[in-house]
């Protein structure tokens, strides 16, 4: 009899181990409630990034609020690169500056981002800029 219970136990045991595990609920994004405002001076077909740090999975909103002269930049979004140390663009889109986000979307992820400004050919000279980066 102990060896009926000493087998069933066994393959009770062995059919729990096998089944497939539940996946974690997914998280639910945030609100973006943490505002960067970073400004600069950018010379003719130059690049200048900012770096900044996701704490929560959430919303993401870039606006290129300011740039004098007037014209339009590039301004994208994307990661640090570890090897060449710049901002390696996912996503970005030529724009005037104005009031709305002209770049948004989720991070699914948190951790390190960062926002670069470029010029496409508009600049002459220089041209400063303030963009902003709202995010959780």
């Amino acid at each position: 009899m102990s060896r009926i219970i000493v087998i069933v136990c066994s393959i009770a045991l062995i059919a729990s181990a096998c089944t497939d595990p539940v996946a974690p609920a997914a998280p639910t994004p945030v609100v973006p409630t943490v505002t960067d405002t970073f400004t600069g001076t950018l010379t003719a077909l130059a690049t200048n990034s900012h770096p900044f740090v996701v704490s929560a999975i959430g919303g993401v909103k870039v606006t290129l609020t300011s740039v004098d002269p007037l014209v339009k930049l590039a301004i994208g979004i994307g990661t640090p690169s570890t090897t060449t140390g710049t901002c390696a663009v996912l996503n970005n889109v030529i724009t005037d500056p104005g009031t709305t986000p002209q770049l948004s979307g989720t991070a699914t992820v948190t951790g390190n981002f960062c926002v670069a400004v470029s010029d496409p050919g508009n600049v002459t000279d220089t041209a400063t800029y303030t963009i902003t980066v709202l995010h959780s």
